[in-house]
């Protein structure tokens, strides 16, 4: 029977203390900013009729590593000896995409060396046919080491995403006497300090629009492009070839200053096989030179413009998809400001086909509205401020298409839908959250029959 090496932690037995995460500092010697194994508290708020648990975690080696498979510089790979899944600081580009798919928050940022670290699994000790440091730390034996096969391998405990990555880590669940006993009746905390606003203080979100603006810009500026170019080859919208690329290059410039490492940043298009980040740059590059070319070259073939749009609309999808890993409460699949549906959003209005902006700003306003009622209930936050020019200028700018005389410019409703456009794509990052071990917990939480009535 196959076995690999993994790491097994016992709940009954944590305690908390932290002598894991003590010794992993020490022997990798880590900065204190930085914990690459961290003891996560399960309803350390305390609620009533829940039980409190400790899980210590750090990365799990998975065998379908998402980090690895997703790093668009291919700064990962594996110890086929060991199975540790190692980064290349040399390779890392400092994107941080891989913190964004990974569902255990594994991976983090060394801000002083513009790099992303994580566990290696004491990979030079566990060569030697030694232990990690933080297995022979631990007081009370919660933390162990051990071969097992895969079946051996579950985790059934709040907190710990089934992400099917297939993690080498074993976490021994709440035995049944461990168990909080219900409560008939529970307490009520005071109106002004309800538990599950307090609990979702405790996650920091990994995503926020003053950290991610230059890739909100980015993305806002491909829809725009995209649009420019299908309106031109839907209705002949006169687009200057220099303008064109200028903004392309632009946003590729803004989306490259996110990276810590500039010089590396040519690595960033090496994964395209495999990572949606890479993806995005290959193609976005490729509609960049084919616009360019098709509009700046009078004898350019027939066939180049709609073969550019067709990238363009690729390129937004794979976009799109590179935010997979991120869920917004209350939304579904499909969120009103995808730039799949801005690009052609702008590119019917470019084209005047006012049936057809009409009904993606109808779908786009019932897509906000029904996310933010959702949110509303479930008591997220809702910004009325931001609602109200989000579908107010959607709503004028298709009006406006729609009353136009037919000689009169595009432009006015363009810059409407445009502005529009710009406040959802900003709600979007604001609203945005990568999960991790702390998010799972309070959703778990929060989820809790025994805890509603609290």
């Amino acid at each position: 029977m196959k076995t690999r090496h993994a790491f097994v932690v016992d709940v009954n037995k944590c305690t908390g203390c932290d002598a894991c995460t003590i010794a992993c500092q020490i022997a990798n010697q880590l900065p204190p900013e930085i914990q690459w194994r961290e003891v996560r508290t399960f309803n350390e708020l305390h609620v009533p009729a829940v039980e409190m648990i400790h899980l210590s975690m750090a990365c799990n080696h998975c065998l379908d590593a998402p980090c690895m498979q997703q790093c668009p510089a291919l700064a990962y790979h594996r110890d086929e000896l060991t199975g540790a899944v190692l980064i290349n600081s040399e390779a890392c580009i400092g994107c941080g995409y891989c913190a964004w798919v990974c569902p255990y928050g594994a991976p983090r940022m060394d801000t002083d060396k513009g790099v992303m670290t994580k566990c290696n699994m004491c990979n030079d000790k566990v060569r030697d046919g030694g232990v990690p440091a933080c297995v022979t730390s631990c007081p009370t034996d919660a933390l162990n080491w051990r071969q097992l096969p895969d079946e051996d391998l579950t985790q059934d405990v709040p907190g710990f995403a089934q992400a099917g990555t297939r993690p080498s880590i074993r976490v021994e669940g709440v035995r049944e006497e461990r168990r909080a006993p219900q409560m008939t009746t529970p307490p009520s905390l005071p109106p002004w300090q309800p538990w599950h606003r307090r609990l979702r203080q405790v996650a920091v979100p990994q995503i926020s629009l003053a950290h991610e603006w230059t890739l909100a810009v980015f993305t806002l500026m491909a829809a725009v492009l995209v649009g420019a170019m299908a309106a031109n080859q839907w209705s002949g919208l006169a687009t200057d070839w220099r303008l064109f690329l200028g903004a392309g290059v632009l946003g590729m410039a803004l989306s490259a200053s996110h990276l810590r490492h500039l010089r590396r940043a040519w690595r960033a298009p090496l994964h395209a096989g495999e990572s949606w980040l890479s993806r995005e740059i290959v193609l976005f590059s490729g509609f960049l030179i084919l616009g360019t070319v098709s509009l700046a070259v009078p004898a350019a073939p027939s066939w180049l413009g709609p073969l550019t749009v067709g990238l363009g609309g690729l390129t937004l999808a794979v976009i799109d998809r590179v935010y997979g890993s991120a869920v917004i409460p209350g939304s579904g699949p499909v969120h009103s400001a995808h730039v799949l549906g801005t690009g052609l959003l702008l590119a019917a209005t470019g084209a005047s086909a006012t049936v057809v902006v009409v009904t993606i700003a109808v779908v786009k306003i019932s897509l906000y509205v029904a996310r933010q009622m959702v949110r509303a209930r479930k008591e997220r936050a809702v910004s009325l401020g931001l609602s109200v020019p989000r579908v107010g200028f959607l709503a004028a700018g298709a009006g406006w298409l729609a009353l136009a005389q037919p000689s009169e410019s595009v432009l006015p409703a363009v810059a409407i839908i445009l502005v529009g456009e710009v406040v959802d794509r900003c709600i979007y990052y604001w609203e945005l959250e990568i999960p991790t071990p702390n998010s799972l917990q309070r959703d778990e939480l929060e989820r809790r029959p025994e805890a509603h009535g609290i």
